[in-house]
């Protein structure tokens, strides 16, 4: 199921021995224009300190005014059917403690993501309590 979502790309880093293969892989559209990777992969970009972040709509639509610097932006908006699968694509090329985090912009406002440990693997993340009531 998808959910219309902010999807957020925090601290992801891509590792240096790690950037041809994920540029080429940015660069290479499959032709279908519907599909979830196509538009990942129209959007994001590594910036000039190796960190994956996006390219703003045309129209504007983006939760987040264009950095004055390189011209991105940290989310995107998008239903996301197999947001996993992308995770799953990018843990083996990020360094350590990046996060994707998809925020529901639909009434549930649910919000859940993945977390990078820069060796190939990744943990899900929830938003969940913590700490005591005060």
């Amino acid at each position: 199921m998808g959910y219309l979502s902010s999807f957020h790309l925090i601290d992801v880093k891509i590792k240096e021995d790690c950037l041809e293969i994920v540029n080429d892989a940015l660069s290479t559209q499959n032709g279908d224009e519907s599909s979830e990777l196509e538009y990942f992969q129209e959007r994001a970009v590594i910036d000039s300190n190796n960190f994956l972040c996006f390219m703003p709509n045309e129209d504007e639509s983006d939760p987040y005014v264009p950095c004055e610097d390189d011209g991105t932006v940290p989310a995107i908006y998008g239903k996301w059917y197999d947001s996993e699968e992308l995770a799953s694509w990018l843990k083996q090329y990020c360094e350590e403690g990046g996060k994707m985090i998809f925020h529901s912009i639909e009434g549930d406002g649910d919000a859940w993501g993945w977390e990078f440990d820069g060796q190939g693997s990744m943990r899900e993340l929830q938003l969940c309590s913590v700490g005591e009531w005060i």
